[in-house]
């Protein structure tokens, strides 16, 4: 989620991005980060060697995290479009996932949840897809599984806490305020150990 834009709303327009190329660009990382992965799970099916198996597995926490976070996030963007929501997008910086900024002056608390709820139905059809997609031959393929869920399960944290205040009438953006590391550490411990349950079931 992002804060609102502190810039004039008549300037935004001008200054963002076009929708396509940050499509584009995301789709790029998306298949690189999966090609990747899959390439080394190839190889640990194929040769069946520890160091494959190693590599796949690290490589699918990447990946799991890159689809997840890419995933969530445009689903966000797509729940506050389908609103009529007031968003700007923004030009990724570095290892940054955000891909837009939501005016919370400019927009109702619907239109928040809207957004909200719109991450939700994106990483979860991830997981589906996954989980339909995927034989489960190696534990490469259950670690994607594992750490695409592990970050629903980090982004469940942080956004159920502030979404069972606005909707009861609180304020999004003094919900947002109000987030602090020790938050966000609780969250990646959750997504952490979420993960590697699943992985220890499955396996």
């Amino acid at each position: 989620m992002q804060h609102s834009n502190t810039s004039s709303q008549s300037s935004a327009p001008a200054q963002q991005p076009g929708l396509f190329p940050l499509l584009a660009r995301d789709l790029a990382t998306a298949l690189a980060s999966i090609s990747i992965w899959a390439a080394a799970d190839t190889w640990y099916l194929i040769s069946g060697i520890g160091l494959a198996l190693a590599v796949s597995m690290a490589n699918a926490i990447f990946a799991g995290y890159v689809l997840g976070a890419l995933f969530h996030e445009w689903g966000h963007y797509l729940g506050a479009r389908v609103s009529r929501a007031q968003t700007t997008r923004i030009q990724p910086t570095g290892f940054s996932f955000f891909r837009f900024n939501f005016d919370f002056k400019a927009n109702d608390q619907r239109q928040f949840h809207s957004m909200s709820f719109g991450g939700w139905i994106m990483h979860w059809a991830l997981l589906l897809l996954l989980v339909l997609a995927l034989p489960f031959d190696s534990l490469g393929q259950v670690t994607l599984v594992s750490a695409v869920l592990g970050f629903i399960l980090f982004a469940t944290v942080i956004e159920t806490g502030i979404l069972r205040q606005t909707l009861t009438g609180t304020d999004p953006l003094e919900m947002l305020k109000k987030l602090t590391p020790r938050h966000f550490q609780q969250a990646a411990f959750v997504g952490t150990l979420g993960g590697v349950l699943l992985l220890a079931v499955m396996s």
